[in-house]
Order: structure tokens, then sequence, then C-alpha cells
């Protein structure tokens, strides 16, 4: 895990250090810096363009200096830098060695090689998570990539004939030679969703490599993205005569893949270790980890005080880590640390988000003991474990089914019958359409509050034209499901849940892995009809949890999905009200420029009357911290 910089058509030692310095955070152990002088075309070659490039490194495989970056293949005419794990390189640099003269035995190395050897397909060999960037002069090539489920970022500028890029936005910046301008069709974005998606940043032309995308800059050209990778759109064909796949086969299917995964995620050189939080997602990583250690796992876990203890998930996790023998360590998260690391927080973040301030101290904590940590981000998604999927997805079959149905009232409300099965349950959804209930759900501000905050008509960025088209031929056994878990791989995981943990794990030099989404074992899942993983909702995710009966204590395997909150509500009334209303006064949004001030007064006193529901606000103090830390600053 690194960070990586440079530029094209620019050889500026200084400058591509000064991007170097801005991403120091997530390599602490060495800097490299490369530049190459443009030349002039000779011997039929077309003229090469300057490049500079900068690399910060963490230290994971392969300790020696042999490791560093920027590297080079034999003949120096090829470099990269790289950020991320390539977990099959072992068994991809036996197919190299015969034909290449490898010098180190890193991941990095294997790249090199390997793009030699297969030219720009060899991203399709890749097993593992990465953001990479390779010069190729031979061609007058520069080639990037990113992972295809974006756990690693990769941002990036051009204008006047030159591309920067960046692991960070704060990288591309650190050039000086972005404009800094903020994107407000973007921010629109942002109060709708509390993410930032790709391909867009908040800061106007830079833009996200999207995952699972490559982009390519070729003798001069202009910048060419290409989608190398997407989820399967269809389940499996069966055999003759099989509707579905046997599920006993299938779950034997998922056990060994999860084994495997899990297996090529430890692969480490340094301290390992894995976020325990109880839940089914964590236990099951830490599960399979005891199997195959030796010595006890290290295993961390966060609880709060007084303020919020009805969050804490401290006893799960405890008695998990009791069952497997872990090394097991606890801390405490209160208000006074969220006000003591805000302006990190918000430093690190890179982009405004509504999340990443859990994965921030539980990270931090991390450090202490491990340079690497496994986390179970992914498996809610993979395997449909939120509690309103089951009800959503239900309440869209019911209504193509039973149209009669979306008459009943919006009132509805069947308290605790809920209970009583999961489609009782989606009876309350039946009068919304596919669109309105997944603003519901995945929406923070809606479009009517949007147009009141920033006093135009804002756009209503409804995501789910697949879903309403699922929603449609549903009766011809569409698998809305799938289609479900599509969307919140891509519009809810990636550009919230792995940007973030990304940006804010290596605020603490911490590489996080998410075995959950090996590529491998995401198309092996998302292939199998969406009802295997549903159930009947009695169990919560009753696919993976038949693959580990053997594995998870009861306690934890039919334990129901917890939400992994933190008393935000509480520290926004307390430690942090002095940044929430210096972010959100009237004075400082006439200031800014961007919002009514009647419109984010109505918001605070939303908050000040239902102080649970604080993610609005909170995105707006976010926002503002954000502006003045990325737009106001010199430097």
């Amino acid at each position: 895990m690194c960070g990586i910089a440079g530029i094209l058509g620019l050889a500026d030692r200084e400058r591509v250090q000064r991007m170097a310095a801005a991403l120091a955070h997530r390599g602490p152990d060495d800097e490299g810096i490369e530049v190459f002088p443009a030349e002039p075309a000779a011997g039929g070659r077309s003229e090469l363009p300057a490049v500079s490039l900068a690399f910060r490194r963490l230290s994971i495989l392969d300790l020696s200096p042999r490791g560093h970056q920027p590297m080079f293949n034999e003949d120096r005419s090829v470099c990269i830098v790289f950020n991320g794990e390539i977990y099959n390189f072992a068994g991809l640099r036996k197919e190299l060695e015969g034909k290449h003269q490898f010098r180190s035995g890193t991941d990095t190395e294997v790249i090199i090689h390997a793009y030699e050897e297969w030219g720009t397909r060899c991203v399709e060999k890749l097993r593992g998570m990465f953001a990479f960037a390779i010069w190729d002069t031979r061609r007058g090539r520069l080639w990037m990539a990113r992972d295809r489920l974006g756990i690693k970022p990769l941002y990036w500028y051009r204008n006047a004939g030159k591309l920067v890029f960046a692991s960070e936005v704060k990288g591309v910046l650190a050039s000086g030679l972005v404009e800094r301008r903020l994107d407000t069709d973007v921010l629109n974005r942002y109060l709708a969703f509390g993410c930032v998606r790709a391909p867009w940043t908040m800061i106007q032309d830079v833009n996200m490599l999207p995952a699972g995308h490559t982009l390519m800059v070729e003798n001069g050209g202009a910048p060419v993205v290409e989608r190398y990778w997407q989820l399967p759109a269809e389940t499996a064909p069966y055999p003759a005569g099989r509707s579905k796949p046997d599920r006993q086969e299938v779950v034997t299917q998922l056990r060994a893949l999860l084994e495997e995964s899990i297996r090529l995620h430890m692969i480490s050189d340094v301290p390992l270790g894995a976020f325990l939080s109880g839940g089914l997602d964590s236990t099951v990583i830490v599960g399979l980890m005891s199997r195959m250690m030796d010595q006890p796992i290290r295993t961390l876990c966060i609880g709060y005080g007084s303020e919020g203890a009805v969050f804490n998930e401290l006893g799960h996790a405890r008695i998990a880590a009791e069952h497997f023998g872990c090394d097991h360590t606890e801390a405490i998260v209160s208000g006074a640390d969220a006000a003591r690391e805000f302006d990190n927080f918000i430093w690190h973040l890179d982009q405004p988000s509504v999340d990443g301030l859990n994965s921030y101290f539980v990270s931090k904590i991390a450090r202490q003991s491990v340079t690497v940590a496994l986390s179970g981000v992914g498996g809610d998604e993979l395997f449909l474990g939120y509690p309103y999927t089951l009800a959503t997805i239900r309440s869209i079959q019911l209504r193509a089914r039973f149209p009669v149905l979306r008459r009943l009232p919006r009132s509805l409300r069947l308290g605790r019958l809920h209970r009583l099965n999961p489609w009782v349950a989606a009876l309350e959804l039946v009068p919304y359409s596919s669109e309105e209930l997944y603003e519901r759900t995945r929406t923070m501000f809606g479009a009517n509050q949007r147009a009141e905050l920033m006093g135009t008509k804002a756009r209503r960025f409804s995501p789910l034209d697949e879903l309403a088209a699922s929603s449609q031929s549903a009766a011809a056994n569409a698998d809305v499901a799938n289609i479900l878990a599509q969307i919140e791989i891509e519009r809810y995981m990636t550009p919230m849940l792995l940007r973030d943990m990304d940006a804010v794990s290596m605020a603490h030099a911490l590489e996080v892995r998410p075995p959950f989404l090996d590529h491998k074992l995401v198309e092996f899942v998302s292939r199998l009809p969406g009802e295997f993983k549903l159930g009947d909702g009695r169990i919560p995710k009753p696919l993976l949890a038949a693959a580990v009966t053997d594995l998870v204590p009861p306690s934890i395997l039919h334990r129901h999905k917890a939400p992994f909150h933190m008393p935000i509500s509480a520290w926004m009334q307390n430690d942090l009200r002095d940044r929430v209303e210096d972010a959100t006064s009237d004075e400082a949004v006439r200031k800014r420029g961007l919002f009514r001030p009647e419109a984010v007064a109505v918001v605070r006193r939303q908050f000040a009357e239902r102080p649970r529901n604080w993610s609005n606000l909170w995105m707006l103090t976010v926002a503002e911290w954000w502006m003045r830390r990325y737009l106001d600053a010199a430097s």
C-alpha cells in the first residue's frame, strides 16, 4: 500500500516532490522520484513527452531496498509506480520467470513483466487491489489502471497538454497546476448521496478513474478511458434440466472460495490482524484466519463511552475473540477524541462524505499493533445483508404481481407484524415506486430539499433505471435481488465505503484488505440466483451462514444485522458543537454563498428537534470544513 503521483508533459522534480510530500502519510517508509526529460523523435520513433513520477512506500512485501519505486524493467524502457497488492503474484511470476529477469520479491515487478508479456491485457490476470501507472518509453505511452471493485483510488487532471495523477485529490492539487474551483453539480450529487461518485470529484475538472477501468495516453494524444471489467449482469447458465444449481454444491464452492480469498489476503511480510465487530462478516474472516495461523490473530474493536453505549459491539466482538483465541484489543472512542482529531479527519478524508469517522478511529488504533488489517467490508452488499434489502425486493415483486396493492395507503404501519414474515414488512413499502424506495434508504437530501438549499432546481439523480425496469418485469422472473446488489456495490459500497476506507486508513499508514471483494468470489456470488442469497428472511445472509455453520458461534450466526453506528449525534451536541455551529451559522453560510441561510437553518432546527436525524447537518458541516481546507487554503 503506497501513494503514487506523476505528471505527463512536464519534467519537474521539485513539483512532483511536492505531490509526493502531500501523500507522505500513505508511505512513510521510502520515497522515490524519477524524471524523464522530453526526447526528440529519432529512428522512426515519435517525440517522447517529458514525464515525472513520484512514489511513497509503505513496505508490505520484500521490505528490502529492492522494493524501491519507481521500478524499471531490465532495460529501463518500462517504469511503474504501483499502489496496492497483487495476491496471485507468485503464480504469475512462475509464468514469467523463464522469459524475464527478476531482481526483487515484490508484486510490483510482476506487473512490469506481465505488461511486457501481455500488454494492456495483463490487467485481466491481476487478482488483488491496485492502482498503478506505467510509463512505456518504447511506445510513448502512459497507461494507468484501477482494480475491478475500486478498492484503490486514482485521480487525474488534464489541461494544456499535461496530465496530472495521484492517489489522492490533495496529491493532484499539490502539483500547483490545478485551479481550486468547486464543481457545484458534484456538490449537488454529494448532498443527494452522501458521497462523491466516480468519475467526478468536488474539484472541477479533477476526475476519479472509475473502478474496473484503464486510462491511456499515447504519443501525446487525448486520454482514452476504457472499462475492462464489470459485475456479471445475468445469472449463470445452468445444466439442462436444472433451472437452479444444487444448493449444497453452491455452499461447498462458496466455502472453498472464501478460504482461498482469506489465504491470499494474508500474504504479508509485516504484522497482520483483522477488524472484529462481532458481526457475521468480520467473524467469518477471523474464524477462517484462525484455521490458517499457528499464533493468535490480532483483532481490534472500538466502543464508546456512556453517550454511545447503545452502539457498542464490544460484547459481541469479545465472544468471537474468545471463541477463536484472538489477541484482542478494545478501545473506547470519546467525543473529546472526535474533537481532537476533527481537523486531521477532514484533511485525510480527501473528499466530503457522510461516512468514514468510524473507520478513521479503528484504523488509528489498529496501526499501533499491525500494518495490515483484514476487513469485512463488502459482505453486506454481496450477500444482501442490509435490513431494508429484503423488504425492498419483496415490495417490488408484490407491486409487479399484484398491482392492486399499489393502492395501499402510504400511512400503512404494521408495527411488530414485521417479525412474522418479510412479505408482511414489504406491504408497507408497496405503495412506493422503486425509485422512491431507493430514495428512502440511500438518498440523504431529497430533490426538493436540495432545491431549497441551493436556490435552483436540483436534479433528481435517480440511480434506479435498472431497478425500475426490473420491477416492471418482476413477474417475468427478473432477478431484482441481483440488480439491487449490483446497485449497492457500484453506487454505495465503492464510492463511499471503499473510498472512505482507503482515505482514512492510509491517514495512519494502515493497509486494509477486504477478502469478500476478491473478484473471483464476487463473480461467483453475483451469478447465483438472488433467492439463494435472500432465503426466507429469518436467518441473516443465509447463503454465507450455510457456508460457515461449523465455524461461527451460533449467537453470531443467527444475529441480525446491526448497523455500525457511532454516537455522532451526541458529539454534535457536545464536543463537536462548536464545529457544527461554526460551519452552519447564518454568517458562514452567507460567506460561502452556496446555500440559502434559511434552508440551512431548517436543517439545524430539524436536528435540534430530532437529534437521531443527524446525517444531513453532519454532511453540511463536513462539506464546509472540507472547503476551508481544500478550496480556501493557499496550499
